[in-house]
């Protein structure tokens, strides 16, 4: 039996649209199966593919419709249209993909690279990161050059069902492998200053100061000003950290004491607590306590 995925046909005009789930031509519909390997609800595994040619996305998405589990697809029918797609903010993520090496235009190779410096400029790691890259292709004197990019596997057309299945496994076992190790670690999110993107833990951030276009990020050692939105910024954080003035976003982690009207953290800042924000702070924080043990 067949398993279950959501495909969505070719991205048009992407740079108009920050949410790619909001893109008008998307076709969709929604087939559901839980399985061993099922990525069930928002925790859908990601899968894009990326190849000229139509028979070969409809090939691959045939064969993942034969595997088991809950799946997202998205097509891309040239490696520009991926990268417009890749270098949106706010865009979804993508755990698998597959990557077609010989495109006009912007080949496969180019995309991998693409990715890597991506990768590079965030500081994460090169192996045993997403998406992971299974490259497809006619030739397979290209595959020294595709494990240099660091694919996760490589697929010689025309692809066998057996084969197929076998190496979506694997890559099905690793993604499954690295959201746990992700859980595991400290949280980090990119923090840009000028040219470059650091990777900041959560938990070393007291807390975010809002200072006209700027934001500055107070660490334990050291703090951050860089462009931002303290908005955006509580979005993003929210577990253990509350926004307690429109000017500050704290990190429950590091307070000290409170009153009615600031709150003092543990390296001593004093910080307004809006009256507004006042009874919802106190039960996020008591809430929040109650969770640590603390």
């Amino acid at each position: 039996m067949d398993g279950g995925f959501l495909i969505s046909s070719h991205y048009r005009q992407m740079s108009s649209y920050n949410n790619p789930s909001s893109f008008p031509d998307i076709l969709a519909d929604k087939y559901r199966r839980t399985g061993n390997n099922d990525f069930s609800g928002e925790d859908n595994l990601k899968i894009a593919i990326c190849d000229d040619e139509e028979n070969m996305r409809c090939l691959i998405k045939k064969l993942i419709g034969r595997q088991d589990g809950s799946f997202s697809i998205m097509e891309f029918s040239s490696g520009g249209e991926f990268l417009q797609f890749w270098k949106q903010e706010g865009r979804e993520r993508i755990d698998i993909l597959f990557l077609d090496i010989s495109m006009d235009g912007v080949d496969g190779m180019e995309v991998a690279k693409q990715i890597r410096a991506w990768k590079e400029e965030r500081e994460e790691p090169l192996w045993g990161s997403l998406p992971l890259l299974i490259f497809v292709s006619g030739y397979s004197e290209y595959m020294p050059k595709a494990f240099s990019v660091n694919a996760f596997q490589y697929l010689v057309k025309p692809i066998g069902e057996e084969e197929f299945a076998q190496v979506f496994s694997q890559a099905l076992r690793e993604c499954r492998y690295l959201d746990a190790k992700k859980e595991a670690e400290p949280r980090r999110i990119p923090v840009r200053r000028g040219k470059i993107t650091r990777n900041v833990s959560v938990d070393d951030i007291s807390y975010i100061e809002s200072r006209n276009r700027k934001i500055m990020i107070v660490m334990r050692e050291e703090e951050i000003e860089c462009y931002g939105k303290i908005g955006e910024m509580e979005e993003e954080l929210q577990k253990s950290f509350f926004r307690i003035h429109k000017g500050y976003l704290i990190n429950m982690r590091f307070v000290e004491r409170y009153s009615r009207t600031e709150v003092r953290m543990k390296d001593g800042a004093r910080l307004p607590i809006s009256k507004y924000k006042y009874q919802d702070f106190v039960k996020a924080y008591l809430e929040y306590i109650a969770e640590e043990g603390g």
